[in-house]
């Protein structure tokens, strides 16, 4: 129980003429308060200050006023002790009042373990800067009530009740500070507005309003965010290790295991469930797997990382256990592993998702492949020539990182293997085997050793997906020579056959180089277009005429001019089968610009394995077609001008002829003239003359008839 705070009664009532005077004496305050604590509203605070009239220290008409009390009538006095003697009984006989007058709700009330958002709560600082008076919550919620109080709290009974669904939470106080969390309660799934009275009874019984105070509160119930189908994730993964989950690495490979039925699970997909606010979605949604082509099964499962041989070489099937799987009620996290049931051949497996408005949709599709037994080994091959006296070649890696890709094949960081051996089903399929293959050499003074592992295709630049592929080095002898030789077989044990008797094999042979000795320089073509695409190769032989080992160095080549893609240099590399070229395919060595001839050189062994020297080649870039083409314009054009000029001087000559033409015309014309002139004058002089002819004729005839008439006669 609280204790009591007494105060003096608000009013002191005398009655007479120096009523006042008594209550400025006493510096009483008549206060008016009412306080409605279970609604915690201050409906009214009325004072009226009863002063002393005057403010100096001698206070005159309060002296006037006790001296008059003092000596004017006993009947006064005693009066005043009567009603002082009132007071202090009420004192005495005044119920009791707890230390807590309030409590309100705070804003560190928390939402499923988190204290609220700032958005998630209305402040109200009527009664603490940290009060409120609401706040929202996802529907289904825990939510757990901060109750602020002016005093610290005790470990009183309080219940917490819901306006038209009654106490929905009673406990006890922890007490002995002015703030505290209430025990969790559930939020109801039923979107919508609630308010909320929290009521603290010091005993319990909740009949008796002095020794109980509450706080009211407004809940707001929301919607949880919806299931994001792009926001979730689903990845696959192979194999049987225990508590890992799938990625995006893992799923980028093809997944795959063994047909074998078995304990041990063949691979898993990990599905992660987020809504909208790309927060994990821990309920409300609903997973289908099946699988709808190819051999296997399926057992779902809530695990957050795998669990090791969670399948069964022969399965139960039940609600979660089978080829399909409907209505699993899923969390933020849960695995789905992929078991195999004696079938090879590749599964497709379906995902499908009922959100919270029991809406299905198609998901995610994976595809697993279950491998039989394998059946044939075979062997590619990048680096064959083995070191003089002794070192590895290649490297037996489980994945080859972009760092390394490039690296020396005797670079002890190198992640490049010599030879690569893929092992595969009787379907063509690449099967991983129950042990990585062994390498046996045919002549331990050359190759005393090789190496083999599996690819977990981790890598860019692996050469597997994770199975089925196995990257290998070999070690030369200490003893081993040039031009010594040794046949590498890779065996496995054959799966089925007999053990220790029948194995699956395959072969690479592989020689021994020595040092350098003898290097060149060549170009692909002795004449270039400006900027042609070049292919630089660099060849080098050790003492015995056969090419260097896979891994000695070849020197850089400078040019005297700039050429294309890598400035005046191409970088030095190293030697695999004895040569080192630029790509003919994807060329990074271009000829100079401009035309004439150019020089390339490295310094190199030529012919000695102790000293170098330079090794010079020279070529030629051409006229470009561009510039034959200008030529030939400018050839063409010169000539276009002197036929021109010809055509020109041709036309000059006509014009010159045409005017003696047209002289010549002119006297013809006059010539025509004059002779027309004398034909036409002999014409009239022959008419003339004809005229005077036949007149001498008819002159004549007239005779001759005269005469004859004459002669009849």
């Amino acid at each position: 129980m609280k204790t009591s705070r007494f105060s003096f009664p608000r009013r002191v009532r005398i009655l007479g003429g120096e009523c006042d005077a008594v209550a400025r004496a006493l510096h009483h305050t008549a206060q008016k308060v009412a306080f409605v604590r279970n609604e915690q509203t201050l409906i009214s605070d009325e004072k009226a200050f009863l002063s002393q009239a005057d403010s100096r220290k001698a206070l005159e008409s309060t002296f006037i006023e006790r001296k008059q009390m003092s000596t004017k009538t006993t009947l006064k006095r005693i009066a005043l002790v009567a009603v002082s003697a009132l007071g202090f009984g009420l004192l005495s006989v005044a119920p009791s009042q707890a230390a807590v007058n309030w409590i309100v709700v705070g804003k560190a009330t928390e939402d499923d373990g988190a204290v609220l958002a700032a958005s998630k709560y209305t402040a109200s600082k009527v009664l603490s800067p940290n009060g409120i008076s609401a706040f929202s919550v996802v529907a289904g919620s825990a939510v757990e009530l901060q109750i602020i109080a002016d005093d610290e709290l005790d470990a009183d009974t309080y219940k917490v009740s819901m306006t038209g669904f009654g106490v929905i939470l009673s406990d006890t106080l922890a007490g002995g500070a002015e703030d505290e969390l209430l025990a969790p309660f559930t939020a109801t799934s039923v979107v919508g507005t609630y308010p909320l009275v929290v009521t603290v009874d010091e005993d319990g019984d909740f009949s008796t309003v002095g020794d109980q105070y509450s706080a009211n509160v407004t809940m707001t119930v929301t919607a949880p965010a919806a299931w994001s189908k792009s926001l979730s994730k689903s990845f696959i993964g192979s194999g049987n290790a225990d508590d890992v989950a799938a990625t995006a690495t893992t799923d980028a490979l093809t997944a795959s295991g063994s047909a074998t039925a078995a304990d041990e699970n063949r691979g898993f997909i990990t599905l992660s469930f987020n809504d909208t606010n790309n927060a994990a979605l821990a309920t409300g949604v609903a997973i289908s797997a099946q699988i709808t082509a190819g051999p296997g099964y399926l057992i779902m499962t809530d695990d957050n990382t795998t669990v090791e041989d969670t399948c069964e070489a022969e399965p139960t099937y039940s609600a979660t256990v089978g080829r399909a799987i409907s209505a699993f009620a899923a969390d933020a996290v849960n695995t789905l592993y992929i078991c195999a049931d004696g079938t090879a051949g590749k599964a497709t497996i379906t995902i499908s998702v009922t959100n919270q408005l029991v809406t299905t949709a198609a998901w995610s599709t994976k595809e697993f492949t279950f491998y039989g037994a394998v059946r044939t080994l075979s062997a590619a091959a990048n680096y064959t020539i083995g070191v003089a006296g002794g070192d590895t070649t290649g490297a037996a890696e489980d994945g080859i990182a972009d760092a390394d890709y490039v690296k020396n094949p005797i670079d002890d960081t190198t992640d490049v293997p010599a030879i690569i051996i893929s092992a595969k089903d009787s379907a063509g399929q690449l099967a991983t085997a129950a042990a990585v293959p062994v390498v046996i050499s045919s002549d331990i003074t050359v190759v005393a050793s090789g190496t083999c592992v599996l690819d977990d295709g981790s890598g860019t630049y692996s050469s597997g997906e994770g199975f089925g592929v196995y990257n290998c080095s070999f070690t030369t002898a200490a003893t081993a020579v040039s031009g010594q030789s040794a046949t590498l077989t890779f065996r496995i044990a054959d799966p089925l056959g007999v053990a220790g008797i029948d194995y699956l094999t395959t072969t690479q042979k592989v020689t021994v180089g020595d040092a350098r000795y003898t290097e060149t320089l060549s170009l692909n073509k002795t004449t270039y277009s400006a900027g042609e695409a070049m292919v630089v190769t660099r060849s080098a032989k050790d003492k015995s005429g056969n090419p260097v080992y896979d891994g000695a160095t070849a020197p850089q080549v400078i040019f005297n001019k700039v050429i294309g893609g890598s400035g005046t240099t191409v970088a030095a590399g190293w030697y695999t089968n004895g040569t080192v070229a630029t790509s003919a395919s994807k060329p990074s060595v271009f000829a100079p610009s401009v035309s004439g001839a150019f020089e390339a050189r490295m310094t190199g062994y030529n012919g000695s394995s102790t000293s170098t020297s330079a090794i010079i080649l020279t070529a030629t870039v051409g006229e470009s077609a561009t510039d034959e083409a200008i030529a030939a314009a400018a050839d063409a054009a010169a000539e276009a001008i002197d036929a021109a000029n010809a055509a020109t001087d041709a036309a000059n000559l006509a014009a010159e002829a045409a005017d003696a033409a047209t002289v010549a015309a002119e006297e013809a014309r006059d010539a025509a003239d004059a002779a027309t002139a004398a034909v036409e004058a002999l014409a009239t002089e022959v008419a003339t003359l004809m005229a005077a002819l036949k007149a001498q004729i008819t002159t004549l005839a007239n005779t001759v008839a005269k005469i004859a008439k004459k002669v009849k006669a």
